[in-house]
């Protein structure tokens, strides 16, 4: 059965750009902000550690290496980006079927309570997978839970054993079907399995405030929705963290984006206010738009982020 899938699957995928089909959104760049930015380097940047930052005595984060660890992460980010118009050669599948297959995997991600990084990953692998190979619409979901299960075992400590993942798809697929899919995947990803997701640079970013916990939860929040949405499917996710950190902070009214922020994002205002405004107007619709991420952060573990950016919209619009 999977010599089908892999046949129908093999033709690597040209990239034949229609003008009509929306490019993912990217930070700009522009003399003035380069200079910006390189003076904030200049500021802030020393070769040796504050005695002053708690970091400095505390060994995981080894801060010694932070500024060689982020540059090389930059630069995965780039280099394993998937084709942000991949759909436009995929013959059987359309955005909003991605969108369908991922908010069912935001329900089995949170089902067994895998770590953000994990769902993250996991829609990095499918972008890419999709990016390379057509796939038909019967086996979409094999892909999506192909993809969860080699996430997992990349960022968990306990993760979902294959049985596990049989289960949760009906037993649509066999555990046989999902073990050569997965061997198959990880082929056409070439072994490339370390993508650089949002997270670590969300708490790079998060230096800036003191490793604040409720700007941090409601970030998430907006990083998270960034899977459901094609806009965001080739965008650095520095830059998508460094943005939904900055949507956090007004939300909150946590002040200016100040030369800090800009420091450990590695991103000026300028650069993040048209992707606030982005991740905005997402939130005006939930239930259309992200349900079960909505629903998700409804729980007070997450502080009810999404119920509070309702609120914010409420007394937004009163005001």
């Amino acid at each position: 059965e999977l010599a089908g899938y892999e046949e129908e699957s093999s033709e690597i995928m040209e990239e034949e750009f229609n003008d009509e089909i929306p490019q993912s959104m990217m930070p700009t760049m522009s003399p003035e902000i380069f200079q910006e930015l390189h003076d904030v380097y200049l500021l802030f940047y020393n070769e040796t550690l504050d005695d002053e930052d708690e970091d400095t005595y505390d060994v995981s984060m080894v801060a010694e290496y932070s500024p060689e660890i982020f540059n090389y992460l930059h630069t995965l980010e780039v280099k394993l980006r998937p084709n942000p118009r991949y759909m436009e050669a995929q013959t059987e599948l359309k955005w909003n079927m991605r969108s369908i297959l991922i908010d069912w995997l935001v329900q089995v991600h949170s089902r067994f309570n895998l770590l953000p990084e994990t769902l993250f990953l996991t829609v990095n692998y499918i972008d890419r997978f999709l990016s390379k190979r057509k796939v038909s619409l019967s086996r979409f979901q094999l892909v999506g839970a192909v993809a969860l299960f080699i996430a997992a075992k990349y960022e968990e400590i306990n993760c979902p054993s294959v049985n596990e993942i049989a289960y949760m798809v009906d037993h649509a697929y066999s555990v046989e079907d999902i073990l050569r899919a997965e061997r198959f995947m990880i082929d056409v990803l070439e072994f490339e399995m370390g993508w650089p997701g949002p997270m670590s640079f969300l708490r790079r970013t998060s230096k800036a405030d003191d490793y604040d916990f409720e700007t941090r939860t409601l970030a998430k929040y907006f990083l998270e929705i960034t899977v459901m949405d094609y806009r965001f499917v080739g965008s650095p996710p520095s830059w998508l963290a460094a943005g939904a950190h900055y949507l956090s902070r007004l939300l909150l009214n946590r002040g200016e984006w100040t030369a800090a922020h800009m420091y450990y994002s590695g991103y000026t205002a300028d650069q993040l206010r048209p992707l606030a405004y982005a991740l905005l107007d997402a939130c005006r619709n939930p239930e259309e738009h992200h349900k079960s991420i909505y629903e998700k952060y409804q729980e007070r573990r997450f502080r009810r982020s999404s119920l509070f950016v309702q609120e914010w919209f409420k007394l937004a619009e009163s005001g």
